[in-house]
């Protein structure tokens, strides 16, 4: 077993294809843990942090587990930001997780005398790094604290938009109807899939004026230059693979709605919405979330992912909660 410590960009770069390769074939496989994803992010949003790729290599050089981290301040952290990443995790080959994560830790305690504490982010419950870290922690000397910091309402999609329906309660189902026929009372509405690289430079502009319209704090977000550069490269690379896609919805000339949306394996992601005030009794988002759900179902994704945040409309839509999760490692303390 060797590790490779990556701290330069050039380094980081040249791993792609065997990160993303045992990211797809991991059970912890998701969008928000690509190489793309991860590139992108440090690209627009390194600042002062300090570059601390692990990557956990067999006696033939393949990698068994990965570890996107950064180093600030005496803390080490995962390559991520609150306000973009929605999940952040490690990567571990399936049938080799134990040893993994048993050299993940060791690794830190013996390389990282001068880190004063490790806080790992937007951990998922279903991750298999709660359970590793919390039982293998004590015996590398780490102290393990856990707090559930949000949730992230998920859509199971079932094999047909009409078994959807009939899953909904049968308040959301009526409610749902009547604002779609609402919609549908307009003449010269039309939707639109923005998914090509060229087309999306330009739409994305259009999608952030709009979302910066929508509140102080949307307006806020996009106050740093660095936020629309991370949308543009996203939306760059990620065009590249087929995992994106820009949703409009039209009223005649005028948008009323917009859906940045991921996809990628059987998952889709709702990553962030926008819409038009001076169409608001129309419920624009509410239709444009429901042929978003259609065309997944078709598509034969198996899960809709409308990531954190306990937004009321995620739930009138029949996400449910699964819970997120912050982990802090200190070393020096032999308990949990």
């Amino acid at each position: 077993m060797k590790v490779e410590n990556i701290r330069d960009v050039g380094s980081f770069q040249k791993i792609k294809d065997a990160w993303n390769k045992l990211l797809f074939s991991s059970k912890q496989n998701s969008i928000f843990f690509t190489h793309e994803w991860l590139a992108s992010w440090w690209k627009c949003f390194s600042e002062d942090n300090s570059l601390e790729v692990l990557i956990f290599k067999d006696g033939e050089g393949d990698p068994f587990g990965i570890g996107p981290f950064m180093i600030r301040n005496k803390i080490l952290r995962f390559i991520a930001s609150k306000e973009v990443s929605d999940y952040c995790d490690v990567i571990a080959d399936n049938g080799r997780r134990e040893e993994f994560y048993e050299n993940l830790l060791n690794y830190f305690r013996l390389n990282y005398s001068d880190i004063e504490k490790i806080e790992l982010m937007n951990i998922k419950s279903s991750s298999p790094t709660l359970d590793f870290l919390v039982r293998l922690a004590p015996k590398h000397k780490f102290s393990c604290s856990v707090t559930k910091t949000e949730v992230a309402p998920l859509l199971e999609l079932p094999s047909s938009y009409e078994d959807y329906l009939g899953c909904l309660g049968k308040k959301n189902r009526h409610e749902l109807r009547r604002k779609l026929r609402r919609m549908e009372s307009l003449k010269g509405i039309k939707t639109v899939k923005v998914t090509d690289t060229q087309e999306l430079k330009s739409s994305i502009e259009t999608f952030i004026a709009l979302h910066r319209k929508g509140s102080p704090s949307k307006a806020k977000f996009w106050e740093k230059k660095e936020m629309s550069d991370f949308f543009h490269e996203i939306a760059y690379r990620f065009s590249i693979q087929k995992w994106i896609e820009l949703n409009f919805l039209f009223y005649e000339d005028r948008i009323m709605a917009a859906l940045l949306n991921f996809s990628c394996s059987d998952q889709v992601y709702f990553y962030n919405v926008a819409f038009n005030r001076d169409f608001a009794w129309y419920s624009p988002g509410i239709f444009l979330f429901n042929q978003c759900i259609k065309n997944a179902i078709s598509e034969g994704k198996r899960t809709a992912d409308f990531l954190r945040g306990r937004e009321e409309y995620k739930y009138y839509f029949g996400a449910k909660d699964n819970k997120i999760f912050h982990v802090t490692l200190t070393p020096g303390e032999n308990q949990r």
